[in-house]
Protein backbone atom coordinates (compact mmCIF):
# COMPACT_ATOMS: atom_id res chain seq x y z
CA UNK A 1 0.00 0.00 0.00
CA UNK A 2 2.84 2.68 0.97
CA UNK A 3 5.01 1.38 -2.36
CA UNK A 4 1.64 2.44 -4.70
CA UNK A 5 1.16 6.21 -2.23
CA UNK A 6 4.77 6.82 -3.34
CA UNK A 7 4.59 5.48 -6.62
CA UNK A 8 1.34 8.27 -7.14
CA UNK A 9 2.86 10.76 -5.45
CA UNK A 10 6.51 10.76 -7.25
CA UNK A 11 4.61 10.11 -10.83
CA UNK A 12 2.25 13.29 -9.90
CA UNK A 13 5.15 15.50 -8.83
CA UNK A 14 7.19 14.39 -12.29
CA UNK A 15 4.26 15.87 -14.59
CA UNK A 16 4.82 19.47 -15.92
CA UNK A 17 1.55 21.00 -16.41
CA UNK A 18 1.42 23.47 -19.66
CA UNK A 19 -1.57 26.39 -19.60
CA UNK A 20 -2.06 29.11 -21.79
CA UNK A 21 -3.14 31.87 -20.30
CA UNK A 22 -5.94 34.06 -21.86
CA UNK A 23 -5.62 37.85 -22.76
CA UNK A 24 -7.62 40.30 -20.19
CA UNK A 25 -9.10 43.23 -20.32
CA UNK A 26 -7.64 46.28 -17.56
CA UNK A 27 -9.95 49.40 -16.69
CA UNK A 28 -7.70 52.18 -15.38
CA UNK A 29 -8.27 56.00 -14.38
CA UNK A 30 -6.27 58.52 -16.13
CA UNK A 31 -4.02 58.28 -13.18
CA UNK A 32 -3.28 54.74 -14.40
CA UNK A 33 -4.54 53.14 -10.99
CA UNK A 34 -5.98 50.03 -12.15
CA UNK A 35 -10.57 49.51 -11.10
CA UNK A 36 -11.35 46.37 -12.12
CA UNK A 37 -9.86 43.84 -14.36
CA UNK A 38 -11.95 41.39 -16.79
CA UNK A 39 -11.95 37.80 -17.48
CA UNK A 40 -13.58 35.49 -19.26
CA UNK A 41 -15.95 33.85 -17.20
CA UNK A 42 -16.58 36.92 -15.65
CA UNK A 43 -19.83 39.19 -15.86
CA UNK A 44 -19.54 42.39 -18.04
CA UNK A 45 -21.15 45.68 -18.14
CA UNK A 46 -20.46 48.31 -20.71
CA UNK A 47 -21.70 50.67 -23.46
CA UNK A 48 -20.02 50.79 -26.86
CA UNK A 49 -19.36 53.67 -29.21
CA UNK A 50 -22.44 53.66 -30.94
CA UNK A 51 -24.39 54.03 -27.65
CA UNK A 52 -25.31 50.06 -27.82
CA UNK A 53 -25.42 48.62 -23.94
CA UNK A 54 -24.30 45.25 -23.83
CA UNK A 55 -24.51 42.93 -20.32
CA UNK A 56 -23.29 39.35 -20.56
CA UNK A 57 -20.52 36.57 -19.61
CA UNK A 58 -17.20 37.07 -21.26
CA UNK A 59 -16.77 34.27 -23.69
CA UNK A 60 -13.36 34.78 -24.75
CA UNK A 61 -10.77 37.81 -24.77
CA UNK A 62 -8.38 37.16 -28.23
CA UNK A 63 -6.85 39.23 -30.96
CA UNK A 64 -7.56 42.91 -29.48
CA UNK A 65 -11.64 41.46 -29.20
CA UNK A 66 -13.96 40.94 -26.42
CA UNK A 67 -16.47 37.90 -26.69
CA UNK A 68 -19.38 38.35 -24.82
CA UNK A 69 -22.25 36.03 -24.64
CA UNK A 70 -25.90 37.80 -23.65
CA UNK A 71 -28.50 35.82 -22.34
CA UNK A 72 -32.32 36.75 -23.55
CA UNK A 73 -34.05 36.31 -19.86
CA UNK A 74 -37.90 36.91 -20.27
CA UNK A 75 -40.74 36.50 -17.81
CA UNK A 76 -43.29 33.43 -19.08
CA UNK A 77 -46.16 31.55 -18.34
CA UNK A 78 -44.82 28.75 -16.18
CA UNK A 79 -47.14 25.23 -14.80
CA UNK A 80 -50.57 26.44 -13.87
CA UNK A 81 -50.84 29.92 -14.84
CA UNK A 82 -47.76 30.69 -12.82
CA UNK A 83 -45.19 33.67 -13.93
CA UNK A 84 -41.52 32.59 -14.28
CA UNK A 85 -38.24 33.91 -15.65
CA UNK A 86 -36.89 31.69 -17.84
CA UNK A 87 -34.00 32.08 -20.60
CA UNK A 88 -35.29 32.07 -24.20
CA UNK A 89 -31.69 31.67 -25.62
CA UNK A 90 -28.19 33.21 -25.80
CA UNK A 91 -26.20 35.53 -28.38
CA UNK A 92 -22.34 35.46 -28.65
CA UNK A 93 -20.96 39.07 -30.07
CA UNK A 94 -17.37 40.61 -30.09
CA UNK A 95 -16.29 43.64 -30.39
CA UNK A 96 -12.92 45.34 -30.23
CA UNK A 97 -11.38 46.63 -27.66
CA UNK A 98 -11.56 49.75 -28.63
CA UNK A 99 -15.51 50.08 -29.17
CA UNK A 100 -15.89 50.29 -25.45
CA UNK A 101 -16.95 53.14 -24.68
CA UNK A 102 -18.39 53.26 -21.26
CA UNK A 103 -17.30 49.96 -18.46
CA UNK A 104 -19.64 49.34 -15.49
CA UNK A 105 -16.91 49.15 -12.62
CA UNK A 106 -19.27 49.97 -9.87
CA UNK A 107 -20.33 46.88 -7.29
CA UNK A 108 -22.54 48.86 -5.26
CA UNK A 109 -26.29 48.92 -5.80
CA UNK A 110 -29.14 50.75 -4.56
CA UNK A 111 -28.29 54.38 -3.95
CA UNK A 112 -25.34 54.34 -6.89
CA UNK A 113 -28.27 56.06 -9.49
CA UNK A 114 -28.47 58.96 -7.18
CA UNK A 115 -25.95 61.43 -8.07
CA UNK A 116 -25.15 65.09 -6.48
CA UNK A 117 -26.62 66.37 -9.42
CA UNK A 118 -29.88 64.64 -8.96
CA UNK A 119 -29.96 65.71 -5.38
CA UNK A 120 -29.51 69.29 -6.50
CA UNK A 121 -32.34 69.10 -9.32
CA UNK A 122 -34.80 67.68 -7.15
CA UNK A 123 -34.14 69.83 -3.78
CA UNK A 124 -34.05 73.36 -5.77
CA UNK A 125 -37.40 72.06 -7.67
CA UNK A 126 -38.51 71.31 -4.72
CA UNK A 127 -38.15 74.31 -2.52
CA UNK A 128 -39.50 76.79 -5.58
CA UNK A 129 -42.52 74.58 -5.30
CA UNK A 130 -42.83 74.84 -1.49
CA UNK A 131 -41.89 78.96 -2.12
CA UNK A 132 -45.28 79.18 -4.34
CA UNK A 133 -47.38 77.29 -2.27
CA UNK A 134 -46.53 79.34 0.61
CA UNK A 135 -46.55 82.17 -1.09
CA UNK A 136 -50.29 81.41 -2.16
CA UNK A 137 -50.96 80.14 1.26
CA UNK A 138 -50.00 83.94 2.97
CA UNK A 139 -51.11 85.81 -0.05
CA UNK A 140 -47.58 86.63 -0.87
CA UNK A 141 -46.95 88.02 -4.49
CA UNK A 142 -44.49 85.72 -6.24
CA UNK A 143 -42.73 88.81 -7.70
CA UNK A 144 -41.33 89.94 -4.06
CA UNK A 145 -38.27 90.81 -3.50
CA UNK A 146 -38.15 88.04 -0.84
CA UNK A 147 -39.68 85.62 -3.06
CA UNK A 148 -37.67 86.43 -6.20
CA UNK A 149 -34.32 85.82 -3.46
CA UNK A 150 -35.49 82.34 -2.39
CA UNK A 151 -36.94 81.07 -6.44
CA UNK A 152 -32.84 82.90 -7.29
CA UNK A 153 -31.21 80.16 -5.15
CA UNK A 154 -33.81 77.12 -6.23
CA UNK A 155 -33.10 78.40 -10.16
CA UNK A 156 -29.54 78.21 -8.85
CA UNK A 157 -29.52 74.72 -7.47
CA UNK A 158 -31.28 73.27 -10.52
CA UNK A 159 -28.66 74.85 -12.97
CA UNK A 160 -25.87 73.55 -10.64
CA UNK A 161 -27.65 70.09 -10.64
CA UNK A 162 -27.99 70.36 -14.67
CA UNK A 163 -24.63 71.22 -14.80
CA UNK A 164 -23.36 68.60 -12.60
CA UNK A 165 -25.23 66.03 -14.40
CA UNK A 166 -23.81 67.53 -17.68
CA UNK A 167 -19.66 67.57 -16.95
CA UNK A 168 -20.92 63.66 -15.17
CA UNK A 169 -22.23 62.34 -18.53
CA UNK A 170 -19.30 64.03 -21.06
CA UNK A 171 -16.26 62.99 -18.48
CA UNK A 172 -14.67 60.12 -19.41
CA UNK A 173 -12.90 59.08 -15.86
CA UNK A 174 -11.46 55.77 -17.13
CA UNK A 175 -10.18 53.87 -20.05
CA UNK A 176 -9.70 50.54 -21.26
CA UNK A 177 -6.69 48.46 -22.01
CA UNK A 178 -6.20 45.52 -23.48
CA UNK A 179 -3.84 43.08 -21.86
CA UNK A 180 -1.71 40.71 -24.53
CA UNK A 181 -0.56 37.67 -22.53
CA UNK A 182 1.87 36.61 -25.02
CA UNK A 183 4.17 40.17 -24.05
CA UNK A 184 3.87 39.56 -20.49
CA UNK A 185 5.29 36.36 -20.85
CA UNK A 186 8.44 37.73 -23.04
CA UNK A 187 8.86 40.74 -20.12
CA UNK A 188 9.58 37.80 -17.90
CA UNK A 189 6.46 38.09 -15.18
Amino acid sequence: MIRVLLLIIFLSSSVKIFSQASDFIVVKKRNGRTIKTFFPGLSITFETTDKRGISGTIAAIRHDSIFVREYDIRPVMGIGNVPTIDTLGSLMSGFHYKEIEKVDVSDRMGFSEITPGRILIIGGAGYALLNVINGAYLHQSITSSKNLTSLGIAAGAVGAGLLANYIKKHANKYHVEYVHMDEVKKRGF
